[in-house]
């Protein structure tokens, strides 16, 4: 319910008695709780980064700072959008509504892509690695044929997730250049494709928080092994049509 930081174990039972958080106060005077220490720890500098690290990882709910040291943040998610992976997971209608309309594809774990890129890695997330893995290679010619049939159902963002089903976030949302959507040059070919793949082009390849989408996570999203499945279209609506 609290974390907190002292010089001695009389600072953490002085609370017993009283707390200038008033949440906090009412809350210790039901009686109702166990203290615990942790310590003695070898400077003022250790102990604080075990109190930062204690506040992010269980989000005690009478805190009200985050501490003065190092955090947990989710994996893939830039520090300052950390409180994004808290909370509550999109369903894929919900980012298709707020996204006005997107191309949700997704990355896989792994070291390299076949053509050579590096794929995003979680651990240490770089937003070059993060924009060249969603911007390409996709099996997405017969979506780019209805663009070009009715280009008023086009998507106006693109969404690279990673992770597993039930832990899957997003690692960037891009807003699409819909003018070049579906322009020829963005075909790629290559001897390992059986067909063509697509290049998706975006009006800013540095903004990586299109809607304010990244970091966020996201339900439902399931793809399959063939290429043609690792992507998801979801229309300004919210319906699914791929």
């Amino acid at each position: 319910m609290y974390v907190g930081y002292g010089k001695t174990a009389q600072r953490a039972i002085s609370h017993t008695a009283g707390s200038h958080n008033k949440a906090l106060y009412r809350w210790l005077a039901r009686n109702e709780y166990d203290l615990k220490i942790a310590g003695p720890y070898f400077n003022e500098r250790e102990a604080k980064a075990v109190e930062s690290a204690l506040i992010s990882s269980i989000s005690p709910k009478f805190n009200i700072a985050a501490g003065d040291g190092p955090k947990f943040v989710p994996v893939g998610v830039p520090a300052h959008l950390s409180e994004r992976a808290s909370m509550p997971h999109l369903s894929l209608r919900e980012v298709g509504v707020q996204a006005n309309g997107a191309l949700i594809v997704y990355l896989a774990p792994g070291d390299y892509l076949r053509d050579g890129r590096r794929k995003f890695d979680p651990a240490v997330p770089n937003d070059r690695h993060a924009f060249k893995n969603i911007e390409k290679n996709w099996d997405i010619t017969a979506l780019i044929r209805e663009w070009e049939r009715r280009p008023e159902l086009a998507p106006r963002t693109l969404i690279g997730v990673h992770g597993k089903v039930d832990h899957r976030f997003v690692v960037g949302a891009l807003e699409i250049d819909r003018a070049n959507l579906c322009h020829p040059r963005n075909k790629r070919f290559s001897d390992r494709w059986p067909r063509h793949r697509w290049r998706v082009p975006v009006i800013d390849p540095e903004n990586l928080d299109h809607c304010d989408l990244r970091g966020r996570r996201v339900a439902g999203a399931t793809f399959g092994q063939f290429s043609h499945q690792l992507h998801i279209w979801i229309d300004a609506k919210g319906r699914r049509r791929h």
